[in-house]
């Protein structure tokens, strides 16, 4: 292959591996289904299969790398700027891409994918429905991939620590020295903070992020403030196409978007106008929940989530696909899509815990459980009777939801809530009624 290019030749070798990689799988289904075992073919086609689709959209990613702009030089007063703000030292220099807009969008959207794991965004993607988070045309990676790459100056690569431009950054414009800051500051961060190991689940993720990405923003509206009172600088309106695409998106995906920027951006600037020291140690010492970040002087919430029952309704095995937290910030999305109000919000805040299972049920089915835990049984009264509105809206057939009843869905799904305990709401979304009464 002397005469690839290095830029050729990635994609040809990535390409060759899932080729290859497909051709193995399928001689290996062939030896389990000779064996008989029918189930774990299928369980194992299926994974196959997602791990497979996944390694073509990493493919598309890298390649979309090979073919970036080159780097752009950071003026060196953008970096002293930075640092002298946060009291900290590059241990690197930073490094900063530049891409093409188009291309930018794929990167993104490989780069969100891939923090779940393989299958990942797949399996929140079914949950986040049978939770009634999103609705039917609302697809959870290509909303969180638009509203991140449109009108897009910049972007932050939270894996690599490395930021990309795009083509239409100019480094003379006010606007774009902002972005400029506001990358910076999450690199330097990155170097100094990097993220744990191994993934520490959604609600600690979206803490993380809203620490990070909250106090970047933070850095962002000091720099355009100093701008202003420098020259007379007025920041611009919001482009038009943004606002249309953050308007399309679902309330719940655009809630978990904004939270980093808004809830965030407060929580960093409350510590920031204190001094580097209070920041730094919030850094050192980060919220592990999105209920840290929302309530800062609150009492912590519990520090483990709720057990779900270990043992499915029929005696199977646990198979479940996903087990994953809420936290007090999607709870209130979710019930903030309901017609809750200042009283869904003034509920969540009671949040002390959760967590919810997306198991398979039959041949094709999958079910979903959801505990939430909180803080005293007052609350939970009012929490039960949100989400029996709730589950009233999501049902649409007119009838109303009552506790310990299977209530049908117009597409034949079954949703049921029941009390296990004082503080503790159960919610199930299957499509077994028998199977919902079993879960009660």
């Amino acid at each position: 292959m002397t005469g690839i290019s290095p830029t050729k030749l990635l994609p040809v070798l990535l390409g060759s591996a899932i080729a290859a990689g497909g051709l193995l799988q399928g001689l290996h289904w062939k030896r389990t289904a000779a064996a008989g075992d029918t189930a774990a073919m299928e369980e194992q086609l299926r994974l196959a299969t997602e791990e497979n689709a996944a390694l073509k959209r990493e493919n598309e990613s890298l390649r979309s790398l090979a073919q970036g702009g080159g780097e752009f030089a950071v003026p060196q007063e953008f970096i002293a700027r930075v640092e002298k703000e946060l009291g900290l030292d590059f241990l690197s220099n930073p490094v900063v891409h530049r891409i093409a807009p188009e291309e930018l969008r794929d990167r993104i959207g490989a780069a969100v994918e891939s923090r779940f794991g393989p299958a990942g965004i797949d399996d929140r993607q079914e949950a986040y429905t049978l939770l009634g988070c999103l609705n039917a045309g609302h697809v959870l990676l290509e909303e969180t991939t638009a509203a991140l790459s449109v009108g897009a100056r910049g972007w932050f690569d939270d894996v690599t620590g490395e930021a990309w431009v795009t083509e239409r950054f100019r480094i003379e414009d006010i606007p774009d020295q902002a972005a400029l800051v506001s990358l910076l500051t999450r690199i330097l961060l990155h170097q100094h903070f990097p993220p744990p190991p191994a993934y520490p689940g959604d609600d600690a993720d979206r803490a993380r992020q809203a620490l990070h990405q909250g106090t970047a923003a933070g850095a962002e509206s000091r720099y355009l403030a100093a701008s202003a009172r420098e020259a007379g600088f007025v920041p611009m309106k919001q482009d038009a196409e943004v606002a249309r695409t953050f308007a399309s998106l679902s309330p719940f995906v655009r809630g978990l978007l904004l939270f980093p920027g808004t809830t965030g951006k407060g929580f960093a600037d409350a510590l920031f106008v204190k001094g580097r020291d209070p920041l730094l140690a919030a850094f050192r010492n980060p919220p592990q929940t999105t209920r840290g970040i929302m309530e800062p002087g609150a009492p912590p919430a519990a520090p483990k989530p709720p057990e779900l029952p270990p043992v499915l309704p029929d005696g199977a095995a646990e198979t479940d696909y996903l087990t994953e937290t809420t936290g007090q910030l999607a709870l209130r999305l979710w019930l903030e899509a309901g017609e809750g109000g200042e009283s869904a919000r003034e509920t969540a805040k009671h949040w002390s815990g959760d967590r919810y299972r997306l198991f398979p049920a039959g041949e094709s089915a999958l079910a979903l459980i959801w505990e939430i835990e909180m803080d005293a049984a007052p609350a939970a009264d009012a929490l039960e009777k949100l989400m029996l509105a709730r589950i009233t809206a999501m049902a649409g057939i007119g009838s109303d939801a009552v506790m310990d009843t299977p209530l049908a869905t117009r597409d034949g799904r079954h949703l049921l809530l029941s009390r296990p305990s004082p503080t503790r709401l159960r919610f199930l979304n299957t499509a077994d009624p028998a199977t919902a009464l079993k879960w009660k």
